[in-house]
C-alpha cells in the first residue's frame, strides 16, 4: 500500500515537470504620467525576448478602469518614451501591446473574456525622437507568443 502511495506521488510530481512553463514578467508595475490636466495610470508588464536576443522585449500595458486621466492610446507614445527610460529599455527594440479588457471599464465584468490587443512598434526619427507608432491588431495567441517567446522549446 504504501509503495503504491509512493509510485502516485512519484507520477503526479513528475508530470508537474512536464507542464509547460507559462512566462513570467520581468517587471510588473504601475506607471503614472501628467498629461495636460490630468495624470494617466496603466499596469505596465515588461516580458523578456528570445534567449538569443536580449535587447527585444514585450511590454503589455493595461488600461485600467481606475485610471482618470487621458487613454493608453492618447498619450502612448509619451509613455513609451517614459517607460523605456524608466525601465531601461531601448522602445525601438520592443513590441507594445495596449490590452483592453472587462479590467479596462468600471463596472465591467474583469472576467468576462472579451479583449482587444493592439500591437505597436516605433523608429527613431533624425532628431532622436519616438515615431508615430505603427499599429496592428493582435489575437490573445499573438501575444501569448510573444511574451512566451523565451520558454518555447
Amino acid at each position: 500500500m504504501r509503495s503504491a502511495r509512493r509510485a502516485l506521488l512519484c507520477a503526479f510530481v513528475g508530470s508537474l515537470f512536464a507542464l509547460p512553463v507559462v512566462a513570467q514578467p520581468q517587471a510588473d508595475t504601475t506607471v503614472t504620467w501628467r498629461s495636460y490636466s490630468r495624470t494617466g495610470t496603466a499596469q505596465v508588464r515588461v516580458y523578456p525576448g528570445p534567449p538569443d536576443d536580449e535587447e527585444t522585449h514585450t511590454i503589455v500595458i493595461r488600461e485600467l478602469a481606475e485610471n482618470q486621466g487621458p487613454s493608453t492610446v492618447d498619450d502612448f507614445q509619451y509613455l513609451a518614451d517614459l517607460v523605456g527610460r524608466q525601465l531601461g529599455i531601448n522602445p525601438t527594440a520592443a513590441y507594445w501591446v495596449l490590452y483592453w479588457g472587462g479590467f479596462s471599464f468600471e463596472g465591467a465584468d474583469p472576467d468576462a473574456g472579451k479583449a482587444l490587443f493592439l500591437r505597436a512598434t516605433f523608429n527613431r526619427t533624425e532628431s532622436g525622437n519616438l515615431s508615430s507608432p505603427y499599429w496592428d491588431v493582435i489575437s490573445k495567441t499573438d501575444v501569448r507568443e510573444l511574451t512566451d517567446r523565451r520558454w518555447r522549446e
